[in-house]
């Protein structure tokens, strides 16, 4: 059962946050933000909450997502500097995760020698692992996806000047690139084992992995396995469906276009005033 204090509080920082970060096109876009928040939380330490409540929770947060109470959250919420310090940390961590993500991939394309079109929400996934040792909820996943992509220039990619770090994650990446035929025979074990994809744990796939490296001859150092692991967890989580919502997906859209919409307008009528988390301001909250 989700604690309502739990709710009311991802509630307030997704208010927050929309309000001073991002403003969303799509209820995809709210609900990744929502994941980010929750994500970041539970890297923290502060939060601690099953995969399979996190997404009920976040389903849940963004079907009570209202316009009109972004800017009455967020008045009553500049004096908690808990608040104000959670979504500076979580827009961050994104955009960090973001730039190592897409780093990673233009690593990747600048040392390897591609026989075939690169599959980039593919290859994407795959990075995510490498670079984030916490396990993504899915509408995160997606996003990162979705904003590496859009970012993603094969001239850049091509050009860029990459630091020795990042070169050798994109070294993993193509060592376990190679391993794809074990992948997909995990990922196939796994899938007729649990159809449902409920429940998909870092435990299981090891185990499942395990009786594969069993019955073959190739040797998979402890690295590699354990980035194979994450993956494939990752992998399989993205594929479970979202959990079904009180509403209707047309009438929850449908709303939060309407709702998005106020929000572009409002907005755009507040470009030039004075932003209470702009650096400038946020150090003099800071301040003594």
């Amino acid at each position: 059962m989700i604690n309502t204090s739990t709710t009311e509080s991802l509630l307030e920082t997704l208010n927050a946050y929309v309000k001073h970060f991002e403003t969303p096109s799509t209820r995809e876009d709210l609900l990744a933000i929502a994941s980010s928040i929750l994500t970041f939380q539970q890297k923290k330490g502060s939060l601690a909450i099953a995969p399979d409540i996190a997404e009920d929770l976040i389903q849940q947060v963004v079907n009570q997502f209202k316009v009109e109470t972004v800017e009455s959250s967020v008045a009553s919420s500049i004096a908690d500097s808990s608040i104000k310090t959670l979504v500076q940390e979580v827009n961050q961590w994104r955009e960090s995760l973001e730039n190592q993500v897409l780093n990673t991939l233009n690593a990747y394309v600048q040392n390897s020698i591609l026989d075939q079109p690169l599959n980039l929400p593919e290859t994407i996934l795959s990075i995510i692992p490498l670079v984030e040792n916490f396990q993504l909820c899915k509408s995160q996943s997606e996003a990162l996806i979705q904003r590496v992509t859009s970012k993603f220039d094969w001239q850049n990619a091509l050009e860029q000047v990459i630091g020795a770090e990042t070169v050798a994650i994109a070294e993993k990446l193509a060592k376990l690139l190679q391993l794809g035929n074990i992948e997909d025979l995990l990922k196939k074990n796994i899938l007729e084992l649990d159809r449902t994809l409920e429940g998909i744990t870092e435990s299981l796939v090891n185990n499942e992995l395990e009786k594969i490296l069993g019955d073959k001859t190739v040797t998979i150092d402890i690295e590699t396995k354990d980035f194979m692991i994450k993956q494939v967890t990752l992998k399989l989580n993205i594929m479970q469906s979202s959990p079904p919502s009180s509403k209707s997906n047309e009438e929850i859209a449908n709303q939060l276009d309407d709702e998005i919409e106020v929000l572009r307008k409002e907005r755009q009528k507040q470009l030039g005033n004075l932003d209470i988390f702009s650096p400038a301001m946020f150090v003099s909250f800071s301040q003594p």
